[in-house]
């Protein structure tokens, strides 16, 4: 296929025409642990496309979600998520076993995730997984316990395994594009979330004259819900933006998060992720949903204020750089990794999950300097 293809979609771009990705995948379903693709979209009134992927034998998450401008792209996107996981359950592939002072990697420890900060762990034996850098495939080490899902009990665990980055997609470069945007995301929300939020600057969602993203906003008023749009800044000087729906049907706040060089796509993935998070939850196949009560998940049953203060869109996102979207894929990823790598002084890593035999190719895209954070809800 031809790797410099650009299909560009309501709220994504992809380089497979989604037909075409559906024809693929339906028969490797069960290669996957895949029995069962449900739309979930008619157990809410936002009549918002949502997607689940049923996985019954997974080693982590048995239903994966996904949400799209169409059933189909929907189901794509639940399918992808789930094929993500079940490619980093399967036992990585372990070239080294040394200290990083040894396997000396073109970073250093401190700027990955780790659960404890100590000077001694520079000379902790651990095992590493080959990657490469996404600008150029000179070949780089990653720490095989930034991928384990199942990790040894006794051995001693200093790293943070986390999904930010975990990326599949129909070419190299196009799931590196979606790993990349992730790490972005969540760098910037974690940011943000250490600033007490002050990094947001709220929008009118009235100003968004988008035809896609004003399509997701007048389903959610035919709906009678309210929903909060805000941008985030960020060092990488990208669109990233939250969203936030609430609704008397189901009187509680959900939040989504998405960036892109395109400010709309950044925006209908975070409008399109709080519907979906909305019925993540009605549904309530998630294996990891709390079942207890928590805060978090309390009901807020009266019907919120109009936000006061909000910005037009146009001026919201004048700040932001943006990649031209008709280059190919590749020379995106290249640009983005630049960009990456400028902000934290590493260059973005790849660990190819996917055999190239397959018709999706997945990754985990790893960002040193780059942090998430650790809660799972979106604060509003």
């Amino acid at each position: 296929m031809n790797t410099n293809a650009v299909v560009v979609l309501d709220g994504t771009v992809r380089a497979r025409e989604p037909e075409h990705t559906h024809q693929l995948l339906v028969p490797l379903l069960g290669r996957y642990g895949i029995t069962r693709v449900a739309r979930l979209t008619g157990l809410d009134c936002l009549n918002l496309p949502v997607a689940t992927a049923i996985r019954p034998a997974a080693r982590t998450l048995a239903a994966s979600q996904g949400k799209g401008a169409t059933d189909l792209l929907a189901w794509l996107s639940a399918v992808m998520e789930a094929i993500e996981l079940w490619h980093v359950e399967q036992p990585q592939t372990v070239v080294l076993h040394a200290s990083a002072a040894d396997a000396r990697p073109p970073y250093p420890l401190t700027a990955l995730p780790l659960r404890v900060h100590h000077e001694a762990l520079n000379h902790l034996p651990i095992d590493w997984v080959a990657g490469q850098t996404v600008a150029d495939a000179e070949p780089a080490l990653l720490p095989a316990d930034l991928l384990r899902r199942n990790a040894d009990p006794l051995r001693p665990h200093v790293l943070r395994a986390t999904s930010t980055g975990l990326a599949a997609g129909n070419t190299w470069a196009e799931a590196a594009l979606h790993g990349m945007y992730e790490v972005v995301e969540r760098d910037a929300l974690h940011a943000d979330d250490q600033e007490g939020g002050r990094r947001r600057v709220r929008v009118d969602p009235d100003t968004v004259t988008d035809p896609y993203c004003r399509s997701l906003l007048e389903r959610l008023l035919r709906a009678r819900a309210a929903v909060e749009v805000y941008t985030v800044a960020n060092a990488y000087q990208l669109p990233v933006c939250c969203a936030f729906v609430w609704s008397e049907e189901y009187p509680r706040w959900f939040g989504g998060a998405g960036c892109h060089a395109d400010p709309h796509i950044a925006l209908s993935r975070a409008i399109t992720e709080a519907a979906q998070s909305r019925l993540t939850s009605i549904a309530g196949t998630r294996c990891d949903l709390p079942s207890t009560p928590d805060p978090a998940f309390a009901l807020n049953r009266p019907r919120p204020q109009a936000p006061i203060g909000a910005r037009p869109w146009g001026t919201a996102t004048a700040g932001f750089d943006r990649t031209p979207q008709h280059i190919g894929l590749d020379a995106q990823a290249h640009t983005l990794a630049a960009r990456i790598e400028q902000v934290t002084g590493y260059p973005p890593i790849a660990v190819t999950l996917s055999d190239p035999a397959e018709p999706v190719t997945v990754l985990q895209i790893v960002c040193p300097g780059a942090r998430s954070r650790t809660r799972r809800s979106l604060a509003r």
